[in-house]
């Protein structure tokens, strides 16, 4: 199975670009990779939420539109009702489809991949797919932990370079 990194749809392995915004699509090699289950907003929000938080499926929300104050202030757009599209890890997107299957929500990223994601899901359980693994707790503390440590080295760079490069000016100018 492949995802979009973009737009976080799911894609068949021979689709190598996103239909929607033509990115290049990757392929998954972890099973908690977020992939985009719908987009709600409204009421229809609060239900597939509530109807999430029951099951214990985690999820993560990316808000569509409106972005930004200035659009809630001119338009008077609430944020809370605002489209978001509704990320749910791969291994959880059939479970999670299944349980909204009620609901009659206009996007349907992800009913035509069913039969696939759960035949990977299903490889990973069994042990027979090297392609998902999950990604340890101290693999994912140690990768924050460097890229704590990049950042800061960055801002010092950024710092002490600019210290050099006045001190640099200073010199040819003669101050």
């Amino acid at each position: 199975m492949r995802y979009c990194p973009v737009c976080k749809r799911v894609f068949l392995d021979s689709d190598t670009y996103c239909s929607d915004c033509r990115k290049k699509t990757k392929e998954i090699k972890d099973i908690n990779e977020p992939i985009r289950l719908t987009v709600v907003g409204g009421t229809e929000r609060a239900m597939v939420k509530g109807i999430l938080d029951d099951s214990d499926i985690p999820y993560q929300e990316e808000i569509i539109s409106p972005r930004g104050v200035a659009n809630d202030i001119i338009t008077g757009y609430d944020v809370k009702l605002s489209n978001v599209s509704l990320l749910v890890p791969f291994s959880a997107a059939a479970k999670a489809k299944e349980l909204l299957s009620s609901l009659e929500l206009e996007d349907n990223y992800i009913d035509p991949f069913l039969d696939a994601i759960n035949e990977e899901v299903e490889k990973y359980k069994n042990g027979a797919s090297d392609s998902l693994k999950p990604m340890s707790a101290a693999k994912r503390t140690t990768i924050k932990v460097f890229s704590a440590l990049l950042l800061f080295a960055l801002i010092a760079l950024v710092v002490f370079g600019t210290d050099h490069i006045i001190e640099l000016i200073k010199k040819l100018f003669g101050g």
